[in-house]
C-alpha cells in the first residue's frame, strides 16, 4: 500500500493527470501534455482558464454543423428545390439531370427507391452503383451512386446529386442524415425534391453556406380524384390496386384472402424483408 501511495505521488508530481492500472502494476498515462498534439490537428481547441496550460476540445458545440463537411463548403453548390405534391414530375425532371451528369449520386428514403433509380440508370447505359445498408453492387466503370440516404458519400465530389424526399429533414428519426446529406454533398448541383412545406426550413438551413437556391414549383399532372362511395369488400379490389396495412400479420392475412377469392395474385412489401426478396416481389404481378 505505501508502495502504492508513492508511485501516485510521483505520478502528480509529473503533472500525470491519471493512473491506469494493468495487472497490478500502475503506469502513467499524460493526458493533459499528450493532448498537444492532438489539439493541433483540431480546430475546435478551446483553452479554459488563463493560469492553466491545460488545452481541452469540446465534442459538445454542435452549433456550427455546416463547418463538419470542408470539403462540400470548398466548392459553390447550386441548389435546386424541386417542390411540389405527388405524381408532379419534381423527382422526374432532377433524374433526367442526374443521367445527364458525368457524376452523381441519388438519395432516396427507401432502398426500393435507390434500387428502381439505379435500375433506371443502368437501362439507360449509365453505369450506376447500388449501395444501401443492406446490399452494394458495384457496376463496373460506374460515376453514379444510388443510395438510401444514410449512405451518403460526403468525401467525394460529384457533379449532380439528387435528395428525394427532402421534407424529411424534419422527421426526428431520420432527420440527421438528410441534415447530413444536405450540408455536407459536395456536387456542383445538388437538386432536392420534396413538399412545398420545406422550402422555408432548407433555406434558413441553407443561409451559413453561401449556396445558390433556386425554388422550381410544380402543379400535379393528374388530377386526384376521390371515389364517391367506398370500397366496401376487398373482393371489389382491381388489377393495380395497393392496399396499405400496419402489420406484417395484417399483409399475410390480406394477401391470402385476396388470393383465395382466385381475382388476383398479390405481391407483399415491407420494411424486414431481405433485398432480393423485395425485388421479386415487386416485379412478381408484372410477370402475369
Amino acid at each position: 500500500m505505501a508502495s502504492l501511495l508513492l508511485c501516485r505521488r510521483k505520478v502528480a508530481s509529473l503533472g500525470v493527470s491519471r493512473v491506469v492500472y494493468d495487472n497490478g502494476h500502475p503506469f502513467p498515462l499524460n493526458v493533459e501534455r499528450g493532448l498537444g498534439s492532438l489539439v493541433g490537428a483540431c480546430n475546435l481547441l478551446r483553452t479554459y482558464g488563463s493560469r492553466s496550460s491545460t488545452a481541452k476540445i469540446d465534442f459538445t458545440d454542435l452549433t456550427c454543423p455546416h463547418t463538419w463537411y470542408p470539403i462540400a463548403r470548398r466548392k459553390n453548390r447550386k441548389v435546386i428545390l424541386h417542390v411540389g405534391p405527388t405524381n408532379s414530375g419534381k423527382t422526374y425532371q432532377a433524374l433526367k439531370r442526374l443521367e445527364l451528369s458525368a457524376s452523381g449520386i441519388y438519395c432516396g428514403p427507401l432502398r426500393l427507391l435507390a434500387w428502381e433509380v439505379a435500375k433506371r440508370l443502368n437501362k439507360a447505359k449509365v453505369p450506376c452503383d447500388l449501395i444501401t445498408g443492406q446490399e452494394r453492387e458495384e457496376v463496373v466503370g460506374a460515376k453514379h451512386k444510388s443510395v438510401t440516404v444514410e449512405m451518403a458519400d460526403v468525401t467525394s465530389n460529384y457533379s449532380c446529386a439528387v435528395v428525394d424526399e427532402i421534407q424529411m429533414v424534419g422527421c426526428r428519426s431520420r432527420g440527421f442524415s438528410f441534415t447530413r446529406a444536405l450540408l455536407g454533398i459536395s456536387a456542383d448541383e445538388l437538386h432536392l425534391c420534396g413538399d412545398p412545406a420545406a422550402v422555408r426550413l432548407i433555406q434558413e438551413i441553407l443561409e451559413v453556406t453561401g449556396d445558390n437556391i433556386e425554388v422550381q414549383y410544380y402543379e400535379r399532372l393528374s388530377p386526384l380524384v376521390p371515389v364517391q362511395k367506398p370500397l366496401g369488400s376487398f373482393h371489389n379490389i382491381e388489377q393495380g390496386d395497393c392496399i396499405v396495412t400496419f402489420s406484417r400479420r395484417g399483409i399475410y392475412k390480406l394477401k391470402r384472402g385476396i388470393e383465395n377469392a382466385g381475382k388476383h395474385l398479390c405481391s407483399v412489401v415491407y420494411g424486414s424483408l431481405p433485398p432480393e426478396t423485395r425485388t421479386r416481389q415487386v416485379w412478381f404481378p408484372r410477370c402475369f
